[in-house]
């Protein structure tokens, strides 16, 4: 079952392309091709956590007085509006636990998602060796293929303190809509732990346009604790969202 949110408020991001000594001398801005929402945090319990279907092994490495966090947020990845054709190549949305001076380091227990992917046809290649004239050459053979699934979203660092999830368009399937990204987060008890936010995005001009987006500090920097004070006590605790809206 998918985590009932309530509804956040979204921001337009910027993002920056940095000048480079062999491209453009001034660092560059692309605009209304990225939102972010708020986040959306809440403090859980063990037994909430096995709702949320966190690995048990993760779990068993945990100390029971430990504090549990559930972080969750959005991206949206829009089209180009008119005049700007660059499609979204692949971006990156990291995250950066941290308990500064504290011992233990903060971990992701859970990523959701974990994996996605999209339907798309393949073409596939064989070498295959002709005989004209007694001579042997390789030639190569075209095949078309029935459909097959092409992994678009990855999440790497599960049980580290940096976390991230990839994303990648695919034949078929461009990088384009909302993305619904949550994270467990255990930390000792009573210790403050911050989670940095980091996205960086390509995009397919010319040539490739690497930028990484100019967050706000209200979702740049999420003090959890904090956070999970101001959310509504009673707040939901299903399943950790488990796919992409594209």
């Amino acid at each position: 079952m998918a985590l009932e949110l309530p509804p956040l408020t979204t921001y337009d991001v910027d993002l920056v392309v940095p000048a480079t000594l062999q491209g453009n001398t001034a660092e560059e801005r692309i605009r209304r091709r990225l939102t972010v929402t708020e986040p959306y945090v809440t403090r859980q319990s063990l037994e909430q956590l096995h709702e949320l279907g966190v690995n048990p092994l993760l779990l068993s490495a945990s100390s029971p007085d430990d504090d549990y966090f559930l972080l969750a947020f959005g991206c949206a990845f829009r089209p180009g509006p008119d005049g700007d054709s660059a499609p979204f190549k692949e971006a990156n949305i990291g995250i950066r636990l941290d308990s500064p001076g504290n011992g233990r380091a903060p971990v992701a227990l859970a990523l959701s998602p974990d994996t996605a992917s999209a339907t798309s046809g393949n073409r596939s290649f064989r070498i295959a060796l002709s005989l004209p004239l007694g001579v042997a050459e390789p030639s190569v053979e075209y095949a078309a293929d029935g459909p097959r699934e092409e992994r678009y979203l990855t999440a790497y660092g599960l049980g580290s303190s940096n976390p991230e999830w990839s994303l990648r368009e695919q034949p078929g399937h461009p990088l384009e809509g909302d993305v619904l990204l949550a994270v467990v987060v255990c930390v000792p008890a009573g210790v403050p732990v911050v989670a940095e936010v980091i996205v960086a995005a390509s995009l397919r001009r010319l040539k490739v346009l690497r930028s990484r987006a100019e967050l706000p500090p209200r979702l740049h920097t999420i003090d959890l604790s904090y956070h999970a004070r101001r959310t509504l006590s009673g707040g939901p605790a299903g399943a950790l969202p488990q796919g992409t809206s594209q």
